[in-house]
């Protein structure tokens, strides 16, 4: 290895020289294995084969992606996601990284007792044995009856094989009056 001059200040540093000489292994690095791990320099038109190495192609969340940040968030996240895939932090996770923001999630809808712990909001299903595997999401932000769609899609990927999802509601974040969401069959009122 060749011997650098550099400024006093990295000469005076044993750390800093060792890092400034790191400069000279680049060379060594094979870039085809070091270019993938770093997902923000990747070009836009090249993330579907990245997200396809890392098996979040398609149903696994991909297509619900919109925006390439949120595409870079998901393969970022990939092998998190994988590793806790059918856990609650797995629902949550793949929600915000597809940019719906936090949810809420109300597991086990059946055999609740009326001690004031639980309020008849429609969240529930009493007097339904079989509801105990059922599960609701409660978005923080509204979604179109298509992202619903796909949304259903991939939690079903993601959630445990034995958990059925009862809805997709936002009725805490609903659609506001203001023009902008006209009645032409797009967003519903609230659930999905």
């Amino acid at each position: 290895m060749a011997k650098l001059t550099y400024a006093d200040l990295i000469e005076r540093d044993q750390r800093f020289r060792a890092l400034a000489n790191l400069g000279l292994r680049l060379d060594l690095v094979d870039a085809t294995r070091l270019i993938p791990r770093l997902i923000q320099l990747v070009a836009a038109g090249h993330l579907n084969l990245l997200a396809e190495s890392r098996s979040i192609w398609g149903i696994d969340g991909y297509w619900l992606a919109e925006s390439d940040q949120a595409r870079r968030n998901l393969i970022k996240g990939a092998y998190d996601l994988h590793r806790r895939k059918g856990t609650p932090w797995a629902i949550r996770e793949i929600v915000k990284r597809l940019g719906f923001g936090t949810v809420e999630i109300i597991e086990g809808l059946n055999n609740r007792f009326h001690n004031g712990a639980i309020s008849r909001n429609g969240h529930y299903r009493h007097g339904d044995p079989h509801a105990w595997a059922h599960y609701r999401v409660i978005l923080s932000m509204p979604i179109t009856n298509d992202q619903a769609v796909l949304l259903r899609q991939t939690l079903r990927s993601f959630a445990p094989a034995r958990c059925v999802l009862a809805s997709l509601d936002f009725t805490r974040a609903a659609l506001r009056h203001n023009g902008r969401a006209v009645r032409d069959g797009l967003f519903n009122r609230g659930t999905a």
